[in-house]
């Protein structure tokens, strides 16, 4: 689609929209995730957003979708089901 015709039809809900998109998703955040990637192996210890600001809320996602069926494991490790898990015989190897 050419500019001009993108310019005339986008609607400000829409553009809203893709500030948004790319607000959470950058332009290029997979290369520096790559590039982070690549450097884990050769020893950094570093957090990723340190050293690639991009990558910060790819990697801190404050609103994950959550996958139907799936246990939310933070709440999960809290629970009092959990604790008598761990206190069975075997249950230091139960996750």
């Amino acid at each position: 689609m050419p500019i001009y015709k993108l310019v005339s039809e986008m609607s400000y809900e829409e553009l809203l929209g893709w500030f948004n998109y790319f607000e959470k998703r950058p332009v290029d955040w997979r290369d520096d995730d790559r590039t982070y990637k690549y450097l884990q192996t050769q020893g950094v210890k570093e957090k990723p957003w340190a050293i690639f600001p991009s990558l910060e809320n790819i990697y801190n996602k404050k609103d994950k979708p959550k996958e139907e069926g799936m246990i939310d494991m933070t709440s999960f490790k809290q629970s009092s089901l959990f604790g008598k898990m761990m206190l069975a015989v075997g249950g230091e190897n139960v996750l």
